[in-house]
């Protein structure tokens, strides 16, 4: 077997480093495909024939083996895969000495062979459904749910439409400075893909319930996990267990890798489309996410929060450009910062100036004063809830990032804006 060929080399030098006899390994049909003297590789081993006829072990004394080519002394015992032998694993020594080695070298070399196969088998199904989700989620038109639901069954998931599901978008920064340097670098015998691996055990640990979940990586640093549905659990309950997992989760690789993770979370939809709409909601969740102080970060789609900042996501090109012209004048001055933050304020205190004053740490005065600049430079009654409506949205998409309150000192001094 082919795969018996691509591990033998490494079991063959390792293994001899802990017994101290020499070993080869032939394949099915007698070449030898591992040895630790590199010039016997590729050649024809005859003893192997018969071991892989009779499929037991066989001693081999030196006189057994004189006038036989390319055999050396030993004990020769058959590699078996599912009761059958995939090749020939042989000790290199006196038969009384390696015999003892024999049964455990062998019950080695056959569970490397069973780990490998699952390792194949497991790396080949994520493709598989690596190139299904992807197709799911990335084409245009889903002209024939009929043969996605065939694939879907393929691989042992029913993608039938009534059944509903929600997507889950994990995002991490694997590529964080925080293993570029200091105590949190990931050692080098850790490529990504061993890492990704572990990532992916601990999510199936902490948020796959259902056989019927689909977990998938998307890039370098997201991953994609679809949830079934249960019908029969109050869906508010559901999403509040799930939201409980991600916490567990987040909480854990947190501690463990010392990453930074979002987790956006689309709407509960039905069938194939309903999935990629899921999807598509919680590409738009993380987006407007980022934009806000949410923590943990974790980000429901149809949170107020989340939706309000889509909404501004979502304006149309004619909308954004007509903000920007009115607006302008706003943008460009150098206190941008501070009166845009004013304005949030204020907006958050429900247009209350005292509070809003409060909140600051402001003279009320001072908060007037700064709120009629504001007025000044965009033309926009401050006090008119659907003016601020409008410039809430235009310092939104102007990509101004608001930052959460902090509790002032009262000892700070009060910035002040200059005309």
């Amino acid at each position: 077997m082919v795969f018996l060929e691509d591990i033998s080399q490494a079991i063959v030098e390792n293994t001899t480093k802990i017994i101290g006899y020499p070993i080869s390994i032939t394949d099915e049909k007698g070449y030898i495909i591992g040895s630790n003297d590199v010039n016997r590789l590729g050649s024809f081993h005859k003893a192997s024939i018969e071991v892989l006829k009779r499929k037991e072990t066989i001693c081999y004394e030196i006189e057994d083996v004189k006038d036989v080519e390319n055999v050396l002394p030993g004990i020769a015992t058959p590699i078996m895969m599912n009761n059958e032998p995939v090749g020939v694993l042989g000790i290199v020594g006196n038969p009384l000495e390696v015999k003892k080695y024999a049964q455990l070298v062998k019950s080695h070399v056959e569970l490397m062979c069973h780990e490998y196969l699952k390792k194949e088998m497991r790396n080949l199904e994520s493709k598989t459904l690596d190139n299904l989700l992807h197709y799911l989620l990335n084409s245009e038109k889903l002209d024939d749910p009929g043969q996605i639901i065939r694939y879907g069954k393929m691989l042992g998931y029913n993608l039938d439409s009534n059944v509903n599901r929600v997507c889950l978008l994990i995002e991490m920064d694997l590529l964080s400075d925080q293993f570029s340097e200091g105590q949190h670098q990931i050692p080098d015998k850790y490529s990504w893909q061993f890492l990704q691996n572990n990532i992916i055990d601990i999510f199936r640990y902490y948020l796959i319930d259902n056989k019927e979940d689909l977990l998938s990586l998307l890039t370098l640093d997201q991953f994609i996990l679809i949830k079934t549905v249960d019908t029969a659990e109050p869906l508010d309950q559901y999403i509040n267990r799930i939201k409980h997992n991600i916490d567990r989760t987040i909480q854990y690789l947190r501690t463990k890798y010392h990453f930074t993770i979002r987790i956006a979370m689309g709407s509960v939809k039905d069938g194939i489309k309903g999935i990629k709409g899921s999807y598509e909601d919680s590409l738009k969740a993380l987006t407007a996410g980022k934009k806000t102080t949410i923590t943990p970060e974790i980000y429901y789609y149809n949170d107020w929060n989340i939706i309000l900042e889509v909404i501004g996501d979502e304006l149309t090109p004619y909308i954004t450009e007509r903000l920007s012209e009115k607006m302008g004048k706003f943008f460009g001055h150098y206190n941008f910062n501070t009166l845009a933050s004013t304005f949030m304020t204020y907006c958050r205190c429900n247009m209350n100036i005292s509070e809003t004053a409060r909140i600051l740490f402001l003279h009320r005065n001072s908060l007037v004063y700064r709120l009629e600049k504001i007025s000044e430079l965009t033309s926009l009654d401050i006090t008119n809830f659907e003016h601020c409506l409008l410039l809430y949205f235009a310092i939104k998409k102007s990509g101004f990032k608001d930052k959460p309150l902090k509790t002032a000192d009262h000892n700070e001094p009060i910035e002040t804006i200059s005309t």
